[in-house]
């Protein structure tokens, strides 16, 4: 007569040692590529003899009521043991049932639309973070979405803040850019078919019109990725006699939110901005080449002053972000008699008293400018005045150059702040070194002297067990991030005196000094010192005619 039961035993005993046997697998990729620090040849035979001790004690013992407990405490103990150690190394996310029920989720809620998008991989979002729903794996736009889906999660690996799909990148083809920490890398570029199907996806998905080719348009998409972060992208298309140009930003908001500790200055400077945008009174010129953070500079210096008690505008051609309790002004200038200058003069008549200008170009706006701050006000009037010039001294000469009157020009100068951007050595990688003395000599720092100083990682990085990886923080550029060098003038009576004597360059650069102002080397110099950036990092920003273009 047939054993049932018999059969029933070894049933059970093989789906258990199968379960195990995919336990194993996994414990060995994951510590391949997850928990790199754990013994990987240790845990691949432990698991091999948990495997073939539950396999004896299968076969040996007596009956099953004997067999199974014994089995659940050998997978128990290695099953703990390795759950212990995954939670402690990588936190409530290394819980296994967590991972697995993340896992079932994301493979069965979002099936069906990963079919139809092709393996798309980011979630899509609505404005109010609900998935879009995607295109059917039949609809045109779904391969172009497959496209654009690979581009953006490129740019989450290489931290891109900016996107660029330019026509014209050699054989008809399109040329595809990324800028990571204000440094542009170029892509493998794209078939122009294979590209344009990719500019109609970001389109639809960002709520631009397809039709519109020529017109310069700009919407916002959302992703989520599969660690649950949400990427809010900008997306701006305009027409060429190529074809059609997309810029995609980053998360663009979160750049011009900075506040004033954030930007790089020295303390004595911090001391320096924050005395003077204290008060209401006089001009504050802000210069740095283009891609150098100038707006992020004056929105923070806008933000220093209290909106319930200050009336607050910015009258900007390209307004980057609201600032709370101000006004925004945008200058359109097309189709429009209006001349920039006239339009500024019309935004004076309102007598606001903290006013942020974008751009000076001519005379005019000069001089508007300079006579709006010299009236008499009962609460103050101050204007920040946007200018682009590689440093301070550059910035006070064009001030006064673009006013035809001098001495008003002069007398409603209260400080001028100058600025570029550097990038940051990453933390994870940086390799510490002791500069020689041919280099001390060279950034007159005093010889023998043990500096903190690091330099970019270019060589391979090697885990523990010798696997060549990428450093997970900088994608292998050597940088994560950017801080700013700066030059603060304050302008004093003894300055203003001297320029309205004609004092040359020299002369008033010498006052300068005299009350302590640094150069943007020497500060760059600082933070070279300090670990902070590479010296070849600044000698780059400093030396660079065309700064690398990154949105000002």
């Amino acid at each position: 007569m047939f054993d049932y039961l018999n059969l029933v035993y070894w049933l059970i005993a093989l789906a258990s040692l199968l379960a195990w046997a995919r336990f194993s697998t996994f414990v060995a990729g994951d510590v391949e590529t997850v928990l790199v620090d754990q013994p990987e040849l240790g845990w691949k035979l432990g698991t091999l003899g948990a495997l073939l001790a539950m396999m004896m004690v299968w076969v040996v013992m007596p009956s099953f009521w004997v067999a199974l407990p014994v089995n659940v405490v050998i997978a128990g103990v290695v099953l703990g043991t390795y759950w212990f150690l995954r939670v402690k190394t990588l936190g409530p996310s290394g819980h296994l049932f967590r991972g697995a029920l993340d896992t079932f989720t994301r493979a069965t809620g979002t099936l069906e639309n990963r079919r139809n998008a092709n393996q798309v991989q980011l979630v899509y979002l609505r404005g109010d973070d609900q998935p879009l729903p995607l295109p059917h794996r039949d609809d045109p736009l779904a391969a172009g979405l497959a496209t654009a889906d690979e581009i953006l999660i490129q740019a989450l690996v290489r931290r891109a803040e900016q996107i660029e799909m330019i026509p014209g990148g050699g054989g008809g083809n399109y040329s595809l850019g990324m800028l990571v920490d204000g440094v542009a890398y170029n892509q493998p570029p794209l078939a122009r078919t294979v590209a344009e199907s990719a500019i109609q996806a970001f389109k639809v998905m960002s709520g631009l019109s397809v039709e519109e080719r020529r017109r310069p348009q700009t919407g916002k998409l959302k992703t989520r990725d599969a660690s649950g972060v949400i990427t809010t992208w900008t997306v701006r298309s305009s027409g060429s006699t190529a074809g059609e140009r997309l810029t995609i930003a980053a998360n663009e908001q979160g750049r011009w939110n900075m506040k004033m500790d954030a930007l790089g200055l020295t303390s004595d400077q911090l001391k320096d901005v924050k005395t003077v945008t204290a008060d209401t009174q006089g001009i504050v010129l802000v210069a740095s080449p283009k891609g150098h953070g100038q707006t992020s500079i004056l929105y923070a210096f806008m933000r220093q002053h209290d909106a319930f008690m200050n009336s607050l505008s910015l009258f900007e051609t390209d307004p980057k972000a609201e600032i709370e309790g101000a006004t925004t002004v945008k200058f359109e200038g097309r189709g429009s008699d209006q001349t920039y200058a006239k339009a500024l003069q019309s935004l004076f008549l309102k007598d606001p008293n903290v006013v942020l200008v974008s751009q000076v170009g001519d005379s005019q706006t000069a001089d508007t400018i300079s006579r709006f701050v010299g009236e008499e006000s009962a609460h103050g009037r101050r204007v920040y005045v946007a200018l682009t010039a590689k440093d301070a001294m550059n910035a006070l000469q064009q001030w006064v150059s673009l006013n035809t009157d001098k001495a008003a020009s002069i007398d409603s100068l209260r400080m001028v702040v100058a600025g570029r951007l550097v990038r940051i050595l990453c933390p994870t990688c940086k390799i510490p070194y002791q500069p020689d003395e041919s280099t001390l000599k060279k950034l007159n720092l005093p010889l023998g002297r043990n500096l903190q100083s690091f330099k970019a990682n270019t060589a391979p990085i090697v885990d523990k067990k010798g696997n060549r990886i990428i450093c997970p923080d900088c994608g292998g550029t050597g940088f994560h991030g950017r801080t700013g060098i700066f030059e603060v003038m304050v302008i004093n009576d003894e300055m203003r005196k001297a320029m309205k004597n004609n004092a040359n360059e020299s002369q008033i650069k010498a006052i300068a000094r005299k009350n302590h102002m640094i150069l943007m080397t020497e500060h760059g110099i600082r933070k070279f010192a300090t670990g902070i950036t590479a010296i070849n990092e600044v000698t780059r920003v400093m030396s660079a005619d065309k700064p690398a273009k990154a949105g000002r």
